[in-house]
């Protein structure tokens, strides 16, 4: 079963990056975990300490930063 949804997963994500140019969302692929971190607060109420929100508005930052001056 993880075999299938990995190969699905796969088209679309070369798909994404065709469209939205490598740079671009490979740059937006280091907000992934961050994305896990929230849904894992919002739904399985994990708790989620300050230095958590600390580091992910640090990564936000330089990505945003990179994509701004790249």
């Amino acid at each position: 079963m993880s075999v299938f949804s990995m190969l699905i997963g796969f088209f679309f994500w070369y798909r994404g990056l065709a469209l939205g140019g490598i740079a671009a969302v490979g740059q937006l692929q280091l907000l992934q975990p961050f994305f896990g971190l929230t849904l894992a607060s919002l739904i399985l109420a994990e708790p989620i300490s300050s230095a958590m929100i600390v580091v992910t508005v640090g990564v936000v930052a330089c990505v945003a930063g990179a994509k701004r001056f790249s």
